[in-house]
């Protein structure tokens, strides 16, 4: 046999075309062609068994291949069965015929359920199909369904009488004979299809659910019967499941009630972990701003745990991780806020409700979020082009190694403010500006600009506002580093953050404005 991608054949000649493995296919050829002339004809027959790891489900089947090549190239796994993928399914240049044994309703081809066999000429939408099963009376009644998926061993026949043009498919369990009455019989002119050289052999894919496809013998012939099956000799299969043990019969019945009060227990204490370590809370304002929310539990699988290789930049707002969603497979950013950040809380509702609504190519698009207590997750779209400075802000990118020692920098208005609540405000002038320059303006400026990043917007001054502040037609009264922090306190410690939407006075209506009346009304207009 030709072999390629899962499969291989054991020692025992047992043929397995996929293991248990996601999102694979493999096939296996005769590895010589076969020369059909225009009104050929043949016969053949195989033993095989779909055994998946759940017996409820299992992906996605078996099909009995004549194909002008053996490596089917382009073919795709899943529901196309290594035969086929979007873009050539159902071309007549294909030049495959087949028969399936699928396993999953595929609704796009128009699959009668996920238990049937079907007759597929150049693509996935079967020319005819029917319910796995067979007839044992010798007559189209007395049907006896077949579940494909029972991980026993069944055997197939499929007789293609080319001057009459008829193909016939037969199914039945390994220790019945052949039905007198063929589950699928059609008209059909194979020749139509079938070039003058094909290669016959076998085809088989998973899809996200485990599953091992067998072949346990095979026999085919051009242009007469095929030669029937010596059961007797076929290899078994493996065994399913794990190798049952010996009853201990000693066994009192004080140790077996033992042992299931502490299986309860564990059982019990595990939950109420798990329970506590992914639980999670919600607040009436994530609702209306909120964008996707992700569970603590699919971005802790994502990341593996956030572990340390998966690491891509650390910044002042926290670290940034790669991850793979495990329900999609799709590829993302996690910035994982630092509990430290004096600004993190702040920054994470903001950016939940603008980020989040936006769509532009220069922003990396905000995908959702996760709280979990205190811990403050968001998702972005995994942009592998150098964007990462762009979810750090003010964080630093490696191409190396990522020295998670190194002091993470401070955002720059968490700098200011830091250097204002220190009385070294004018620390934080460029030194490139000498000292050529007036203190009072510089110090206007800071603070200014300050005032204008508060966090509760009401407070910002407006840019006519900004004007007469800096043509001093109006001044700037001394103002508390604490007024800019005025939600720190409801902020800090707390794990909601309703807080952040109170209402808050307007500028115009703080008492840092030395204007006279005239002037609070002139300045309350619109922004």
């Amino acid at each position: 046999m030709t072999l390629n991608g899962r499969g291989e054949i054991s020692s025992n000649g047992l043929l397995r075309l996929t293991n248990t493995t996601k999102q694979q296919m493999g096939h296996a050829f005769y590895p010589t062609p076969l020369h059909f002339n225009k009104s050929f004809s043949f016969s053949t027959t195989f033993v095989f068994a779909i055994v998946p790891r759940d017996p409820q489900v299992s992906g996605n089947g078996i099909a009995f291949v004549l194909s002008p090549n053996t490596d089917l190239p382009g073919s795709k796994p899943n529901q196309y069965l290594g035969l086929f993928n979007p873009a050539n399914n159902g071309n007549s240049s294909n030049h495959v015929v087949a028969v399936e044994l699928d396993t999953i309703l595929n609704s796009e081809f128009g699959d009668i359920n996920d238990n049937h066999v079907g007759i597929d000429v150049n693509g996935m939408r079967s020319v005819k199909a029917h319910p796995a099963g067979y007839f044992s009376d010798g007559s189209n009644r007395g049907f006896h369904n077949l579940s494909l998926r029972s991980g026993q061993p069944m055997q197939l026949w499929v007789d293609y009488d080319g001057p009459n043009t008829v193909l016939n498919v037969t199914l039945s369990p390994i220790r019945v004979s052949k039905p007198v009455v063929p589950l699928m019989s059609i008209t059909i002119n194979l020749s139509e299809t079938i070039l003058d050289s094909m290669y016959a052999g076998f085809s088989s894919s998973t899809g996200s659910f485990l599953t091992s496809h067998y072949i346990l013998g095979w026999s085919f012939n051009m242009n007469g019967r095929a030669q029937d099956l010596d059961l007797s000799n076929l290899p078994s299969l493996p065994r399913i499941g794990p190798k049952e043990k010996p009853k201990v019969l000693t066994v009192g019945l004080p140790v077996i009630l033992s042992v299931v009060v502490l299986t309860t227990a564990s059982i019990v204490g595990v939950t109420l972990w798990r329970r506590h370590k992914f639980a999670e809370v919600m607040e009436d304002w994530e609702l209306e701003y909120g964008p996707h929310r992700f569970s603590y539990k699919e971005l802790y699988t994502a990341t593996r745990g956030f572990r340390e290789r998966e690491l891509l930049g650390a910044g002042g707002f926290g670290r940034v991780y790669k991850g793979v969603l495990p329900k999609n497979k799709c590829e993302v950013a996690i910035k994982r806020v630092s509990h430290d950040s004096r600004q993190g809380m702040r920054e994470f509702v903001a950016e939940i409700i603008s980020i989040g609504r936006l769509r532009h190519r220069n922003i990396v698009q905000l995908l959702g979020y996760c709280r979990r207590k205190g811990e403050l997750l968001l998702v972005y779209d995994y942009m592998s082009n150098g964007s990462l400075d762009k979810l750090l802000f003010d964080g630093t990118k490696k191409d190396g190694p990522i020295d998670i020692r190194a002091e993470e920098p401070m955002n720059l208005v968490d700098w200011v403010m830091d250097h204002w609540q220190r009385g070294m405000v004018m620390e934080t002038v460029d030194k490139k500006l000498g000292s050529e320059y007036a203190v009072e303006e510089v110090e206007l400026v800071l603070k200014l600009g300050l005032l204008c990043t508060h966090v509760v917007p009401s407070a910002r001054p407006s840019m006519r506002q900004v004007m007469q502040f800096l043509d001093r037609d109006v001044e700037l009264l001394d103002l508390s580093p604490d007024y800019m922090n005025v939600s720190v306190p409801h902020m800090e410690g707390y794990q909601g953050f309703d807080d952040f939407f109170m209402s808050y006075g307007t500028f115009s209506d703080q008492a840092f404005l030395h204007s006279s009346t005239a002037e609070v009304s002139l300045l309350s207009g619109g922004r």
